[in-house]
């Protein structure tokens, strides 16, 4: 992406988006809450991630006198508790125990705090990849993927019109998450694992029947993300099913254009910048 604005000086941000096969850097100006650079790095063959991280970091476009503060997104597997019973000292115990299968020796689990959400979001980050960032920005802080949505998703569900009921389908590597509110609260939140439309539309349609949701009142709404082929399948069984863009997620915001931008970086953003 080319770098856009102008030059006069002023702090900047860097945001870090770690992912499954790779990682993003987008530098961008909080004051206008606009992009200045951006870019995506895939997994090498033979090189390890934070090895890689490292001579990008090293770079002056993402390493420099400007970027004050870097901000580090997680996009690995989460999972929640409610924040009236959440104990710090329990967290790595339930991760560990919701994923069996992690290597913990690998990994540090850590929480965002979700005070709108009444909940906390458990992750872990790759102890090598934390150590390489922080050498870089020790401040730097870091956050849940699906935690940032969440709460723009709640906010958004606020504002809109509450005659009906909704749940929300939000796309990500290798299946999707499925939000539900009530009265200003969440009311559901699950990520399923799928590998074809078949078992997408099983997971929708049992959520919706266990919410007790309306075939012909209440609405799915998609993100932009979804596939049309998905859309196309939930279709046949319910009424309404609406497409919610980026724009109408994060309105009247510069970074919402910028199609380079996963959405739950731009929630990162704008819930923090």
């Amino acid at each position: 992406m080319p770098a856009t604005g102008n030059k006069s000086y002023h702090p900047l941000s860097l945001s870090i988006r770690v992912y499954a096969d790779g990682f993003s850097f987008f530098v961008c100006d909080p004051q206008t809450s606009s992009l200045v650079r951006g870019e995506h790095f895939r997994n090498a063959e033979g090189v390890p991630v934070a090895q890689q991280m490292m001579q990008e970091l090293g770079k002056p476009d993402y390493f420099n006198r400007q970027i004050d503060q870097a901000y580090v997104l997680i996009c690995s597997p989460s999972t929640r508790v409610p924040l009236e019973g959440f104990h710090r000292d329990e967290a790595e115990a339930i991760y560990a125990f919701t994923f069996a299968h992690e290597d913990m020796t690998r990994l540090r689990v850590a929480y965002t705090i979700l005070p709108q959400l009444e909940s906390v979001e458990l992750y872990a980050i790759p102890r090598d990849i934390e150590e390489t960032i922080l050498q870089f920005y020790p401040t730097a802080r870091f956050f849940a993927s699906r935690a940032m949505l969440m709460e723009r998703f709640l906010n958004y569900d606020k504002d809109v019109d509450s005659a009906y009921r909704r749940l929300y389908l939000s796309p990500e590597a290798g299946g999707f998450t499925l939000l539900a509110f009530d009265n200003g609260h969440l009311a559901f939140a699950n990520t399923f694992a799928v590998s074809s439309t078949a078992d997408a539309l099983y997971f929708v349609l049992n959520v919706w029947q266990t919410l007790g949701l309306q075939a012909m009142k209440d609405h799915l709404v998609l993100c932009t993300a979804v596939d049309d082929e998905l859309r196309k399948a939930v279709a046949e069984y319910l009424m309404h099913v609406d497409v919610l863009s980026d724009i109408d997620l994060f309105p009247r915001v510069p970074l919402t254009r910028e199609k380079e931008v996963p959405a739950d970086l731009k929630a990162l953003l704008l819930n923090r910048l």
